[in-house]
Formats: structure tokens, C-alpha cells, sequence
């Protein structure tokens, strides 16, 4: 497969969790009527593992190489990170590059171990971010991508009308990662949800489903939740010290 999936660019800027000027919010009051009532209870609050705690695992053999970070509102994460060579990308503010991801992509040229993305949570860019990331990434290297399990059609709807936290619909990739060959992919069940892809065929590309997904809420995610690789964090983490 190719990555042939070309997002607007007005429309989808990436890089931080924080809508664009573009993307008009909505409060609940005006927020369309949303007819599907059922939601997840994932209770993160009640586990004890976090996104900071996989990206270190990830990063705990590789601390003399390569970490990128797409969206770093707040360097919650960044600033965790112990390897030297880290760059972080987020138009507005945190990370050490001030800009979009396409462009950071657009002309960079260095392979990465660990990338995390967190950047704006909308499909279309979280795709193209995706994609980008696979294409610069290590032998043996990982991706993450948090925000991919929401809990209710409120903040998974895009535009955002949550008042509380968004997680848009990054779960929309989570469907194409499962279906792409040369991909090994899982959903860790901590912190609003954060897939976890290695590459073990060098000339896998992340699956284009556009043309299913892009209309689809989240009462598509609810239904076809078994279709996705949910493990929990002790799975994940023999994963990857049996990876490393």
C-alpha cells in the first residue's frame, strides 16, 4: 500500500491538541444533536501507568538515539524524555521546533527510535502524521499515538464541542494500522488510549481507509471496538522488552 491520503491543509494544521482558528468550537449548548448515548467507562484515572511511563520503556534501550515529538503543549511528556537528541515539533508552544508537522516532515532528513505523536486530533492529520513518522523511523523503532480510545460521541466529535477533554477521531487510524501489512500494531488501554506500532517489513505503508472512515463517528467505534488490538499495560510491556 501507499500513503496516497491528502488531508486539507486549512482545515487540518497540525502539531498541538489546540483547534485552529479554522475549526470553529462549540459549546454544548450549540453542540448539533449527537442521538447516539451510549459511551466507554475506561476509568484511566484508576490506572497507574501513563503515556510519560510507555514513551521512557520505549526510549529505555535507545537513549543515544533519536526521539521526536509531534504536538508538546505544556512539554508534559518532552520534558520527561532523558535521550539528548530529542526534537520536538508544536506550532504554538513547547518542543524545540515552533511549526506545523508537514512542514517539519517536509524537509526533514533524520531517522528517529521513538516517535510520539500527539498533535492535533483530527483524521486527516493524524494520518498524514502517522504515515510521515513511519517513513522516518529506525530499524526496530516505535511509534505512539495517543488519544485513540474516546469515551462518548461528545469528545470524539470533530469539531470539538467538549468541553472537558477532546480526543477527536485519531481512533480512525487506529483501524488502518490493524489493517496494514508489514505493520504489528496495538492499543494499550492506559491513558486515553495510545497505539503502538513497530515496522517489521521495510516497505510497509499505513493503509489508506479514507473512503470507509472519513464520514464515521463514534458509534462506528463503538461497534467495531473488537475489531482493534486492545491490550493491557503488562501485555504491551512484554512486547516491548521482548522487542528490544
Amino acid at each position: 500500500m501507499t500513503d496516497s491520503f491528502t488531508g486539507p491543509r486549512n482545515f487540518v494544521n497540525s502539531g498541538t491538541t489546540r483547534p485552529t482558528a479554522m475549526m470553529k468550537i462549540f459549546s454544548r449548548k450549540e453542540s448539533p444533536t449527537l442521538p447516539f448515548k451510549k459511551s466507554f467507562d475506561w476509568k484511566w484515572t484508576s490506572i497507574r501507568f501513563n503515556r510519560v511511563a510507555l514513551v521512557n520503556l520505549l526510549c529505555a534501550t535507545k537513549l543515544d538515539g533519536n526521539y521526536l515529538e509531534i504536538g508538546c503543549q505544556g512539554n508534559l511528556c518532552f520534558d520527561a524524555v532523558p535521550m539528548i537528541n530529542k526534537i520536538g515539533v508544536d506550532p504554538e508552544s513547547g518542543g524545540t521546533h515552533k511549526e506545523y508537522s508537514d512542514d517539519f516532515f517536509a524537509k526533514n532528513t533524520t531517522q528517529f527510535d521513538v516517535i510520539f505523536i500527539d498533535g492535533l486530533h483530527v483524521y486527516e492529520q493524524v494520518h498524514r502524521d502517522v504515515a510521515n513518522a513511519i517513513k522516518c523511523l529506525k530499524p526496530g523503532g516505535w511509534v505512539a499515538i495517543h488519544d485513540m480510545l474516546p469515551d462518548d460521541a461528545i469528545s470524539e466529535h470533530v469539531p470539538n464541542i467538549s468541553k472537558g477533554a477532546w480526543f477527536g477521531d485519531v481512533w480512525k487510524v487506529a483501524f488502518e494500522l490493524a489493517a496494514s501489512p508489514g505493520i504489528e500494531f496495538k492499543v494499550v488501554k492506559i491513558d486515553a488510549g495510545i497505539g503502538l506500532l513497530r515496522v517489521v517489513n521495510p516497505e510497509a505503508a499505513l493503509k489508506d481507509m479514507s473512503d470507509l472512515l472519513h464520514d464515521k463517528r463514534f458509534e462506528y467505534l463503538y461497534h467495531h471496538i473488537g475489531q482493534l488490538p486492545l491490550v493491557e499495560w503488562d501485555e504491551a510491556y512484554r512486547w516491548i522488552r521482548s522487542s528490544s
